[in-house]
């Protein structure tokens, strides 16, 4: 399975970055069980990972049974300008995991940082 790709809105470095919220949804096929865990991960384009958020850290999950999750704003956003790939990683109380949706975050240079 290939994951969705959604480029998430640029920020500028220092500013809130205001998060995402994502309930996963079936067609016809439900899951084999509830939502135990997410991982968000960005990392730059050499691979280094920037930042890596949890359901124990950043990530609260609002409906296990519905995959129904918020990643919670970042205040400041402190990775470095540049293009940042990030993941969503779900795992199912199964032991199931699955990526689902991947895209980029581009942070903006601060206008008035040197």
């Amino acid at each position: 399975m290939r994951p969705g790709k959604f480029n998430l809105t640029p920020v500028v470095y220092g500013d809130t970055w205001n998060g995402v919220s994502a309930a996963y949804t079936s067609t016809g096929n439900t899951f084999d069980s509830d939502l135990a865990s997410v991982r968000m991960m960005f990392r730059g384009e050499d691979g280094t990972l920037g930042l890596s958020l949890s359901s124990t850290s950043g990530i609260v999950i609002n409906n296990a049974n519905n995959y129904d999750f918020t990643v919670s704003p970042i205040t400041p956003m402190t990775l470095e300008v540049g293009v940042w790939y990030w993941s969503i990683e779900t795992t199912a109380a199964s032991g199931v995991i699955k990526t689902y949706l991947a895209g980029t975050l581009e942070i903006l240079k601060d206008a008035t940082r040197t």
